[in-house]
C-alpha cells in the first residue's frame, strides 16, 4: 500500500460544498473502479497485456494463483494506462474538487495496484493520500475496510463507492456517497451508514451493447446479395433464404469483430475526437460486455454450419482476417488497404457459394477495384479529419504519414475509375449481353457507379466524409438516390420491360 501525503490547497474564495454541508472535518475515501472511473483498470490492463502478446492471454491465468495482488502487480508493471484516457466520472470529480477547495481531505482508496493509483493520483492532483494493492494484499472489502479504520478511526470517514463489496467499508465509515450503485445497494447501504447523496450517471447497458455491435455496418453485409442477383437467382425461394441466412450469419461475426476490435482500440479510440463516445472508450458500456463479442462470432459459426463447409471455411477466414487487420496489418501501408478491400469482396464471394452461382471474373474485377477505391478513401477520411475548417493528423496506429495523402487520393480516384471501366466493358461483352433481357439498359449503371465514387471522394477532400465511407453513405440521400435508379435499371433491363421515353429505339441503334 502507498501512502502519499499533499500539502491542503489554498483557500480564496471559499467554495460552498456540493450537498450544502460545512467545511469537511472527517477525510472523504474514494473507490476508483466504477466511481471515479467508469471503467474497470483490472480488465484494461489484462486486455493491453494480451494486446502486446497474445500468448498471455494463456499465462495470465497462471499469474492469478500467486494471489490476486500478485497478479494485479504483475499486470500493472507490463501494461501501460494513460491516466490522462481514462473516461472518469466528471460530475464526482467536480464535488470533489469542492471539497478539497473548502478544506476537505480527500483519499483515493482502491483494490487497484499502487503503480495505477499513483498515476492516477499524480495526474489529478486533489488526493491528500491514496492506499491501495501493493501485490501482497489485494485492498478490497474486508481488508479495504481495515486499513481505513486503522488510518482513520471507527466511524472517522466518508466514504465514496458503488459496489456490494463496498458494503462492508459503509458498515464502519461515518456515512455513505453512493455512485451508479444497483437497485438493492442504496437500501442496504442506508441500514448501514447515513447517505450523504448519490451520483447517478448509468445509462442503458443494452443500448451501449447494441451501439457496440454498429447495426448500421450491416449495409456492408448487403454484398452478400450481389453474386445471386447477378445470376438472376435472387428471386429463387431456397436461394434467398440461403443467402439471408448468410447476411444474418456475416452481421454476427461482424458485430462480434467490432466489439473486440474496440477492446483492444481503447486507448487509441479514447484519442480520436469521435470514436472516444463509442461505449466501451467512454465508460458508458462496462468492460465485461466484451463478452458478447466471442459470443457472437460463435453464434456466427452455428448459423453457417447450417449452409456449407466452404461457407463456413469462409466465413473463418474472415473472421481470422478481420482480427488479424486489427491488430497488425492496418498498421502496414497498402496492405491496410487491400485487406480492406479483400474483407469487402469475401462477402462477395460467400454470396456466389450459397447461391451455388460462382462468381464471375467481371464481378470480382469491378468489385474488388470499386472496394480498393473505398478503402483509400476510408484511410484517407479518417487521417485527414476535417475541424472548425482545419485540416488535423491523428496519430494513430497506422502506417501512413500528412505527406501520403495525396498519393492516397489518386491511388483512390484511379481505382474508382478502373472500376467503371471494367464495369462498361462487362456490359459491352458477351456475357453481360447475354445476362440481361434488355441488357444496352445497363449503360446506365456506368455513369452512375463513377459519379457516385468521384461524389464520395469530393466529399472527402472537402473535409465532410465521415471516416467510415459506408455510414456517410447510409444517411446520404443522394446515394439512396443513386442506388435506386441503379435498382430500377437492373430489373428493366433483367425482366425486359418496355423501355421509356424512346430509349428503346434509341437503344437498339446504339447496339
Amino acid at each position: 500500500m502507498i501512502h502519499a501525503k499533499r500539502e491542503p490547497l489554498s483557500r480564496n474564495v471559499p467554495t460552498p460544498p456540493f450537498f450544502g454541508t460545512p467545511a469537511r472535518v472527517l477525510p472523504i475515501c474514494v473507490d476508483l473502479d466504477g466511481t471515479l472511473v467508469k471503467t474497470d483498470l483490472l480488465l484494461e490492463t489484462f486486455i493491453n497485456v494480451v494486446k502486446n502478446d497474445w500468448v498471455n492471454l494463456f499465462r495470465v491465468p497462471a499469474w492469478f494463483f500467486l494471489g490476486k495482488a500478485a497478479a494485479k502487480e504483475k499486470l500493472a508493471k507490463i501494461s501501460s494506462i494513460d491516466p490522462a484516457t481514462i473516461p472518469y466520472n466528471e460530475k464526482l470529480l467536480e464535488y470533489l474538487k469542492k471539497e478539497r477547495l473548502n478544506g476537505g481531505k480527500i483519499v483515493l482508496a482502491t483494490a487497484s495496484d499502487q503503480q495505477i493509483a499513483g498515476q492516477i493520483a499524480l495526474h489529478l492532483g486533489i488526493f491528500d493520500d491514496v492506499v491501495a494493492s501493493d501485490g501482497i494484499t489485494n485492498l478490497k472489502g474486508e481488508a479495504k475496510t481495515k486499513v481505513l479504520v486503522e488510518r482513520y478511526g471507527e466511524r472517522g470517514f466518508v466514504y465514496v463507492g458503488n459496489s456490494r463489496t463496498d458494503l462492508k467499508v459503509w458498515q464502519r465509515a461515518n456515512s455513505a456517497i453512493l455512485v451508479n450503485t444497483g437497485r438493492s445497494i442504496p437500501k442496504a447501504a442506508a441500514a448501514l451508514c447515513p447517505v450523504e447523496g448519490e451520483f447517478l450517471d448509468t445509462k442503458s447497458s443494452l443500448q451501449g451493447l447494441i451501439k457496440e455491435a454498429r447495426p448500421h455496418q450491416w449495409l456492408k453485409n448487403l454484398l452478400v446479395f450481389i453474386s445471386p442477383m447477378a445470376a438472376h437467382l435472387l428471386f429463387n425461394p431456397t436461394t434467398f433464404f440461403h443467402t439471408l441466412l448468410a447476411f444474418v450469419v456475416f452481421c454476427f461475426a461482424a458485430s462480434g469483430i467490432y466489439i473486440i476490435n474496440d477492446l483492444f482500440d481503447l486507448e487509441t479510440d479514447r484519442r480520436h475526437p469521435r470514436k472516444r463516445n463509442r461505449p466501451f472508450a467512454s465508460g458508458d458500456l462496462p468492460l465485461q460486455y466484451g463478452l458478447a463479442g466471442p459470443i457472437f462470432i460463435g453464434i456466427a459459426i452455428a448459423l453457417g454450419s447450417a449452409l456449407s463447409l466452404e461457407f463456413i471455411l469462409i466465413v473463418y477466414v474472415y473472421v481470422t482476417l478481420s482480427l488479424s487487420y486489427s491488430q497488425f496489418l492496418k498498421t502496414k501501408p497498402l496492405v491496410d488497404v487491400f485487406c480492406l478491400a479483400l474483407l469487402y469482396t469475401i462477402r462477395v464471394v460467400a454470396g456466389g457459394v450459397v447461391a451455388k452461382s460462382g462468381v464471375s471474373i467481371w464481378l470480382l474485377n469491378f468489385s474488388g477495384f470499386l472496394f480498393l477505391s473505398l478503402g483509400f478513401l476510408k484511410r484517407y477520411a479518417e487521417y485527414s479529419i476535417s475541424t472548425n475548417g482545419e485540416k488535423i493528423v491523428l496519430s494513430s496506429r497506422r502506417g501512413y504519414t500528412e505527406h501520403d495523402s495525396l498519393l492516397i487520393i489518386i491511388m483512390g480516384v484511379c481505382s474508382s475509375f478502373v472500376s467503371t471501366l471494367v464495369f462498361a466493358f462487362y456490359v459491352n461483352s458477351t456475357q453481360g449481353v447475354l445476362a440481361y433481357k434488355t441488357a444496352y439498359l445497363m449503360w446506365g449503371i456506368v455513369p452512375l457507379v463513377l459519379f457516385w465514387q468521384l461524389r464520395l471522394w469530393l466529399a472527402t477532400v472537402r473535409g465532410y466524409m465521415h471516416d467510415d465511407p459506408v455510414v456517410y453513405a447510409a444517411k446520404d440521400k443522394i446515394s439512396y438516390l443513386v442506388m435506386a435508379i441503379v435498382v430500377v435499371i437492373y430489373l428493366l433491363a433483367s425482366l425486359g420491360l418496355p423501355p421509356v421515353f424512346g430509349y428503346y429505339f434509341l437503344g437498339h441503334a446504339l447496339s
